[in-house]
C-alpha cells in the first residue's frame, strides 16, 4: 500500500511546527498557500501585501478535523504573536468578512530567535554531556561487559517527507480548491440581517481582551433591544433615529469592536466611568463611523501620511 497521497496534502514545515506549534504551522501554511495563489494571479493586493479572505466557518471547512472554536483559538494565537495580520477590504460595507495576510518579517524574526536559542541550548547541553561522560566512562564500559543491550527497531509509518507533515483534506481536493479560488474573485454578497447571534459571530469576540467579551456582548444586546423598543435611541447625550442605528449596527465587526474597546481603555485612564456598560455602548456605536477618521488622524499626527 502506497504511503503517498494522490491528492494535494496539507504540508507543514517541521521547524515552524516546533517553534509555533503544529496547529499554528498547519494554518499558517494554508494561509500562505492562498496568498501565493492570489499573488500569482495578481489579485487581492492592498497596502503592499497580498491577502486572502474567509470567514471562520469557511476556514474550518479547510480543516474538518478541527472544530470552529479550535480554528478561532489558533488564529487568535497567531494574531497575538503578530504573525497573522487582519484587515477588511470588502466591496460592500455590510460585508464584514475578514482578510488575512502574513507578516513574513515577524515570522522570520521569531524563527531566527528560536534557532539562536536552540544553538545556545545545544552548546550548553553538549558541554554538560562531555563532563558527565568523563565521570561515567569507566562505569559505562564495565556495564557493557556485564550485559548486552538488545537491539530494537521501530518503523515509523507516519507520512513525513522533507521535514514536513502531510495530511489529506478530502477525496475531491482539486474540485474544492477550484471552488475556493473562484470564491476569492466572485462579487461579495451584501448582508442585511440584523440578528444578535449573527452580529456576535461577525464581531469575533473571542479575539478581543477576555475581560471585555461579556460586557461587549451585553452592550450590543442592549443596542438591539433599544432598536426594538424605541423610535429614537439615546447614544450618550444624543438621540438618534432607530432606523439609522439599525443600519449602522450592521456594520459592526471585529475591527470596530477592537477600536471601541481601545477607546474605552483610553477614556478610563482620565475619567471615572460610573456606568461602564452604557459608556461601552456609546464607544461601540461611535466606533462604527469614526474608526477610519481616528486612524487617519493618528497617522497624520505621527507624520506617517500627508
Amino acid at each position: 500500500m502506497s504511503k503517498l497521497f494522490d491528492i494535494h496534502p496539507l504540508v507543514v514545515d517541521k521547524d515552524i511546527a516546533t517553534t509555533l506549534g503544529l496547529n499554528e504551522a498547519i494554518i499558517l501554511q494554508q494561509v500562505h498557500y492562498w496568498i501565493e495563489i492570489n499573488k500569482k494571479h495578481k489579485r487581492n493586493c492592498h497596502k503592499g501585501r497580498y491577502w486572502t479572505y474567509n470567514t471562520i466557518e469557511e476556514w474550518q471547512e479547510e480543516f474538518p478535523f478541527w472544530s470552529t472554536s479550535t480554528v478561532k483559538r489558533i488564529f487568535k494565537r497567531l494574531r497575538d504573536r503578530k504573525i497573522i495580520i487582519v484587515d477588511n477590504f470588502n466591496t460592500y460595507q455590510m460585508d464584514r468578512t475578514l482578510w488575512y495576510t502574513i507578516d513574513y518579517e515577524e515570522l522570520e524574526k521569531i524563527m531566527e530567535k528560536s534557532l539562536d536559542s536552540k544553538e545556545d541550548q545545544n552548546s550548553t547541553m553538549k558541554g554538560s554531556k562531555e563532563v558527565v561522560e568523563d565521570n561515567q566512562n569507566d562505569t559505562m564500559e564495565e556495564s557493557k561487559k556485564n550485559s548486552a543491550i538488545p537491539e530494537t527497531s521501530t518503523e515509523i509509518t507516519t507520512e513525513i517527507s522533507n521535514q514536513s507533515i502531510s495530511q489529506s483534506i478530502d477525496k475531491d481536493e482539486n474540485i474544492k480548491k477550484e471552488r475556493q479560488i473562484d470564491r476569492q474573485t466572485r462579487p461579495q454578497q451584501k448582508k442585511t440581517n440584523l440578528d444578535y447571534e449573527t452580529i456576535i459571530k461577525r464581531c469575533e469576540l473571542y479575539a478581543i481582551d477576555e475581560k471585555y467579551r461579556d460586557a461587549v456582548a451585553h452592550a450590543i444586546k442592549l443596542l438591539l433591544l433599544d432598536i426594538e423598543k424605541s423610535k429614537w435611541i439615546k447614544i450618550g447625550y444624543n438621540y438618534i433615529p432607530a432606523g439609522t442605528v439599525k443600519k449602522d449596527i450592521n456594520k459592526l465587526n471585529f475591527l470596530t469592536i477592537e477600536h471601541a474597546v481601545n477607546k474605552f481603555k483610553e477614556a478610563s485612564k482620565s475619567i471615572e466611568i460610573r456606568n461602564p456598560i452604557a459608556y461601552l455602548k456609546v464607544c461601540i456605536y461611535n466606533s462604527i463611523n469614526e474608526m477610519a477618521v481616528d486612524i487617519d488622524s493618528k497617522l497624520r499626527y505621527e507624520r506617517l501620511i500627508d
